[in-house]
């Protein structure tokens, strides 16, 4: 058997507890354990290019190329099973505690990994707490400047059959990192969100460059990797004083998009020859060999500072993305600080369109049956009756003219969907039934299309099959960390499965990546907090909503239960009124039947008796 030597980051992973939940009830436990390897292990191992090694009863090997990735793989498992063991009493939740060592391992012919490294990662797994990540010296020297993450100094700790003790890091997830966001272990009071913006725009650029099949340009071809330059930003004061600031913000980004293995970023040195020369961006992609430019310049005027930023494929010269930005402040870091936050929150979202749009456009050759496509989303997106039809029509037209049209079969498909939630259907089994084999079509002819997998999960969650629809909004959470989509329906999912904690986080998830979701998104969120008797979240989320929609049935019912159990008895009857106005005969309301938990039906049910409904 032939061996070797390598350099890796292990991973290892097991159970707290395994041998008492065995105990207490085997077929239960491992029917969950295979449930998690399938719906949250694996997927999220792959989506980290992780490779496990070894599995026991109740653990994991698994090698990584990468300390970064393998941390971040760690935290997506422990706070995927925050979401699991919400609402379960504590004798009967999975807990996972993992260990993290880079170091030298021997590679077997079969695959098999051997030595130091697996074995130090395996004894800081025995010794970690429940739901913790326990990092040694020289796993947390490769993150702490690569990965904004909360960790603990637990001190030097003698691990069995390992000579010398060694330095122990804790990584802070869930509660102790502060409402389970990253952030970064530093005294610093100024916090870094470059970082942030180029991961939004390395995570876009990269699946763009992936999905990208027509016409690339030659000098791309050396590498698979996404490539992007950030040109020096421009001072646009006469006073040169000021140079400073517009280069800090551009290396800040070079910087920090350079931490990424997955793109290739230009080195300052390289773009520095362009600094302030009116450039040609198809000859600078050439001459850099990249597809995308950053460009920016910023303007001071006392207190005023104002940024201008654009993203433009120089491949073709076309302008992606732009924005400008005024802050007013007496120091020029916390005006960095602010705006760099506000491109953190648009960013995302709007390069996400952008690059949605340029999949959809190569996914037909036909620019017809594009154009009509195009237009049936636009006009689904108004959730109209009359609209809505419009839209079928021209989904089916663009299937005429492209018949392996997969996003066409799901765009037609959310029409049927949309007339069955809406009421705008007299067959609503038979919509949903269409809607679905339309998903199955759409997936058919394109596993990766997006838009027919959503789908798939909100026909899902409407059969009250919620734990098929939390995985496959999972699935494309592992995928796509930032989706807002995929957030919102695993929080849907959640909410009606009974765990509206974990529906709260991630319906707040979901808003946080896009602020501008449906008005759905809005009153699940609503909903989930009068489960939790959060009502006056509820009733200002509801309150909000209503001036949103066209039909607030819906919002009306649970914000009439709202009021009923604040004890604001004159809103409520003005609730209950509105109500009755909309549907005299609430034959809407058997739409609360879709509940798991008997206990979510009978807190809705007392709220509703309360208000006279």
């Amino acid at each position: 058997m032939t061996e070797t030597r390598k350099l890796a980051a292990i991973l290892a992973a097991d159970v707290v507890g395994y041998s008492r939940l065995v105990g207490a009830d085997e077929d239960r436990t491992l029917a969950r354990l295979r449930a998690l390897r399938s719906d949250l292990i694996d997927p999220t191992v792959t989506a980290h290019e992780g490779r496990v090694v070894k599995r026991t009863g109740d653990g994991v090997i698994v090698e990584f190329r990468s300390v970064v990735e393998s941390v971040r793989c760690a935290i997506g498992l422990l706070n995927g099973m925050i979401e699991r063991n919400a609402g379960l009493p504590s004798d009967q939740r999975i807990e996972f505690r993992v260990g993290i060592h880079l170091g030298d391992v021997v590679e077997e012919s079969d695959g098999d990994l051997m030595g130091d490294g697996v074995n130090i990662a395996a004894r800081l797994e025995g010794i970690a707490n429940p739901g913790s990540i326990f990092l040694s010296e020289d796993a947390y020297r490769q993150v702490r400047a690569r990965l904004d993450v909360a960790v603990d100094h637990i001190g030097a700790k003698k691990l069995k059959n390992i000579a010398e003790p060694m330095r122990v890091y804790r990584v802070l997830t869930g509660p102790d990192s502060g409402s389970g966001a990253l952030r970064q272990a530093s005294s610093r009071k100024k916090i870094n969100r470059a970082a942030a913006v180029a991961a939004a725009i390395a995570v876009v650029i990269g699946t763009a460059l992936w999905l990208q099949t027509s016409g690339p340009d030659p000098t791309l071809q050396a590498t698979a990797k996404p490539s992007i330059a950030v040109l020096p930003f421009t001072n646009s004061n006469s006073d040169t004083k000021d140079d400073f600031f517009s280069e800090g913000v551009a290396n800040d980004i070079i910087i920090d998009l350079s931490k990424f293995q997955n793109l290739l970023v230009i080195a300052r040195n390289s773009v520095s020859a362009y600094k302030g020369k009116t450039v040609d961006v198809k000859k600078v992609s050439r001459e850099l060999g990249v597809r995308y430019l950053l460009e920016g310049n910023v303007l001071r005027r006392g207190e005023r500072v104002r940024i201008n930023v654009q993203l433009t494929d120089a491949t073709t010269g076309q302008h992606l993305w732009a924005e400008r930005y005024d802050q007013v402040a007496d120091n020029i870091w916390d005006i960095q600080d602010e705006i760099t936050s506000r491109i953190v929150r648009t960013l995302a979202v709007r390069i996400t369109e952008i690059e949605e749009q340029r999949v959809l456009a190569k996914s037909t050759e036909n620019l017809e049956a594009y154009e009509y496509t195009l237009r049936g989303q636009a006009l689904l997106a108004r959730q109209s009756r009359t609209e809505n039809f419009e839209a079928r029509n021209l989904f089916r037209r663009a299937i005429e003219l492209d018949p392996n049209y997969a996003t066409a079969f799901a765009g037609l498909g959310w029409t049927y969907f949309e007339a069955v939630r809406w009421g705008w259907t007299g067959s609503p089994q038979d919509a949903l039934q269409q809607a679905h084999d339309l998903s199955q079509r759409a997936l058919i002819l394109d596993t990766n299309d997006i838009s027919g997998r959503h789908l798939l999960a909100s026909i899902y969650n409407t059969r009250r099959r919620h734990e098929l629809s939390l995985i496959e909004s999972e699935r494309l959470i592992a995928i796509n960390p930032n989706d807002a989509v995929s957030h919102a329906q695993q929080g849907i999912a959640l909410t009606w499965l009974g765990r509206p904690d974990g529906g709260i986080r991630a319906l707040e998830r979901a808003l946080l990546f896009d602020p501008d979701m449906p008005p759905d998104i809005f009153w699940h969120l609503g909903l989930a907090y009068y489960l939790k008797e959060r009502y006056v979240d509820s009733a200002a989320v509801l309150e909000r909503n209503i001036g949103r929609k066209t039909d607030p049935f819906w919002d009306y019912m649970v914000l009439a239960a709202v009021y009923a159990q604040m004890d604001r008895k004159e809103d409520a009857a003005r609730a209950a009124q509105a109500v009755r106005q909309i549907d005299p005969q609430y034959k809407r309301l058997m739409r609360f039947g879709q509940f798991n938990n008997p206990a979510d039906i009978e807190r809705v049910s007392e709220g509703l008796r309360k208000a006279g409904l």
